[in-house]
């Protein structure tokens, strides 16, 4: 399957917020159970006016069908880079294409010396995703980073950016 990864629209929102749901979801990133449709179109509209983020909807080429959530933040030289795979969408390769396609972006876009990407610590399939895309990891198991007010055991992973001319 050919990915591409195309800006959210407003009426995307619905199916993101039932993605997020998803219980292996909410265990391995920090989307809450309570987001609601109206503060994920919010969200949308801070993105649109970011000049310091990207967020994109990974789809099926062919078939147009949703598969995944991608994203990077920037602050200063450094982007990180987060995503998710929607259930059906699992063990096909979905998100490593799309995660190299967005640190060509993330290279293409900001100048960037590191693109930084982290992982909880038990998400052992992110942490393939992250090695086959280029990432190499940083620290082991044991590290707590403080996300979104929780204390998460995470393994971070980094790459330098690949521009294209």
């Amino acid at each position: 399957m050919e990915i591409m990864l195309r800006d959210w629209l407003d009426s995307d929102a619905e199916w993101y917020v039932q993605q997020a749901r998803d219980p292996e979801t909410l265990r391995f990133t920090t989307e809450r159970e309570s987001l609601t449709v109206e503060e994920f179109r919010a969200a949308l509209h801070r993105l649109r006016h970011d000049d310091d983020a990207l967020g994109y909807v990974v789809v099926d080429a062919a078939a147009g069908i949703r598969l995944a959530n991608i994203a990077a933040a920037r602050k200063g030289d450094v982007a990180s880079v987060s995503y998710w795979v929607a259930p059906a969408a699992r063990g096909q390769g979905v998100a490593g294409r799309a995660l190299k396609e967005l640190c060509q972006r993330v290279a293409d876009t900001w100048p960037v010396t590191e693109i930084r990407l982290w992982t909880h610590a038990e998400n052992l399939a992110s942490q393939r995703v992250a090695e086959n895309a280029g990432f190499i990891a940083c620290t082991g198991d044991g590290e707590t980073k403080e996300i979104k007010g929780r204390q998460w055991p995470v393994r971070w992973y980094r790459r330098c950016p690949a521009r294209t001319e």
